[in-house]
């Protein structure tokens, strides 16, 4: 997949009815942009199945003939996304367009990204599944560790918020925060973190042993808290309500790991409502990590 294939993929994103812009994007190709794929419908002989644009080599061919209705031979039919963090990586954004469906094209996609990150040595390859498609992913060796609740509403005003709570952007330079991501997530995430402070809104805050940050990103049905993390329940509540504050009478999506019972009860009484649920999942090796200390994922393109 290339920045010109953009276009499509937000084609596919308003199908779907996704949160993503095209900065979502153009984020994942300069992140790791020979792990993003497309697939297009096979030219030439009638039937074949699609490579997935952007291998070193022809890849895999997508499974299905062409069906009344669906593209025209060598258009683009879907994506998916890989984003590495040392050892860890992340698959995300597969999507296939609607008249193209039940074709297994979306398993193509599926098999070329852990193909992909398999040639890399990859040891933990992870993703958040929509109900539709956690059954392909347990096909594929991926296994459910935690439920991730959607929570939703508008973001409302509050008083007396913690004075502790400071903006990051990429001239704050906070050590502590980053070790703690590490700690919490097991994972990484400095390239992406600093991917997202160039144009999105971020606050920390260090008062002794209470650590925290909490960030977001724009999108197209509502602003997208996340990530945010905590050392203690009562860090993460200040840090998540600074976010309210700053996006107040706004449309906000929180996407909260199901073992943070303090982070659901807290967005509870602010009035949001669980919109949906994903299954994180894992193929090879288990992480380490610390749910219960994670307020807001990022969303399922990069947990």
């Amino acid at each position: 997949m290339q920045v010109a294939d953009i276009p499509f993929g937000m084609q596919l994103v308003q199908q779907a009815g996704w949160n993503q812009l095209e900065a979502d994007w153009h984020r994942a190709l300069a992140l790791h942009p020979e792990g993003c794929f497309l697939a297009e419908l096979a030219t030439g002989v009638a039937g074949s199945g699609a490579p997935v644009a952007g291998a070193p080599a022809a890849g895999p061919p997508v499974a299905g003939a062409p069906v009344a209705g669906t593209p025209a031979a060598g258009a683009p039919v879907g994506t998916v996304t890989t984003c590495i963090f040392g050892r860890v990586a992340w698959i995300a954004m597969v999507l296939v367009d609607i008249a193209a469906r039940n074709q297994g094209i979306g398993q193509k996609l599926m098999e070329r990204a852990i193909s992909h990150l398999d040639d890399l040595g990859i040891d933990t390859q992870r993703l958040d599944a929509t109900v539709l498609g956690k059954g392909l992913y347990e096909k594929l060796g991926f296994q459910e560790e935690y439920e991730v609740v959607r929570m939703k509403g508008i973001a409302k005003m509050h008083g007396g918020l913690d004075d502790e709570a400071m903006p990051w952007t990429q001239e704050t330079s906070v050590p502590p925060i980053l070790d703690l991501d590490f700690r919490i997530t097991a994972t990484r995430r400095e390239p992406f973190l600093n991917a997202l402070l160039r144009s999105n809104t971020f606050y920390y805050s260090m008062f002794e042993d209470d650590l925290a940050y909490a960030g977001s990103r724009k999108g197209r049905n509502a602003v997208q808290l996340g990530p945010a993390i905590a050392s203690t329940p009562e860090a993460g509540r200040q840090i998540c309500d600074a976010m309210l504050h700053h996006f107040n009478g706004l449309p906000v999506f929180v996407d909260i790991p199901a073992p943070n019972k303090a982070a659901l009860r807290w967005a509870k009484s602010n009035g949001l409502e669980e919109q949906r649920r994903f299954v994180r999942m894992y193929r090879g090796q288990k992480l380490n990590d610390t749910p219960e200390s994670m307020w807001a994922s990022s969303g399922p393109e990069k947990g």
